[in-house]
């Protein structure tokens, strides 16, 4: 995760400012939430360092259905629940997990060349650029729900253990 912490600290403060811009949360409330996050960024708990995870759950300053419903009116994207997709290894994508988690987003199909990508970040314009330069521009994106995205990239972590147990076994 170390390696992508410059994203980490990138994506956080760009989706901080667009929450304020778009009117989700105050700059006050945001100045808070920023004070907790570099607490785990200082702690090197960067699995849960996040602006929107302190906004929607430790300070609960931010409805999740209020940002999923701008993602859906201003941005035009459609939600998916990660927990009615049946999600494979991410390896033969050649993603890396912990950047799922460094930036709260997951490729979960590939069809004839395009990533389908379910994202709790899409207004963090770093996040946007990086993976859609990472993918070759080739992506249809999805918003999501916070816990959806954690269950699914746990979930994800499993078939890659299971992976690791089966090519050892061999």
């Amino acid at each position: 995760m170390q390696q992508h912490r410059a994203l980490i600290l990138r994506s956080n403060r760009f989706l901080g400012s667009a929450l304020v811009d778009k009117g989700l949360v105050s700059s006050g409330d945001l100045e808070e939430a920023n004070g907790k996050f570099m607490e785990a960024i200082q702690a090197a708990d960067l699995k849960r360092a996040s602006i929107l995870s302190t906004l929607l759950f430790d300070l609960k300053k931010l409805e999740e259905s209020k940002l999923l419903d701008h993602l859906v009116e201003e941005e035009k994207l459609g939600l998916i629940d990660l927990n009615h997709i049946e999600l494979q290894s991410l390896r033969p994508m050649k993603v890396d997990l912990p950047l799922c988690w460094a930036s709260s987003t997951v490729p979960f199909d590939h069809v004839e060349g395009t990533y389908m990508l379910a994202s709790c970040y899409y207004m963090s314009a770093p996040v946007v650029k990086y993976w859609e330069e990472a993918l070759d521009g080739r992506v249809l994106w999805y918003g999501t729900s916070m816990s959806s995205l954690s269950r699914a990239l746990e979930r994800i972590e499993e078939v890659h253990e299971a992976e690791d147990a089966a090519e050892e076994e061999s």
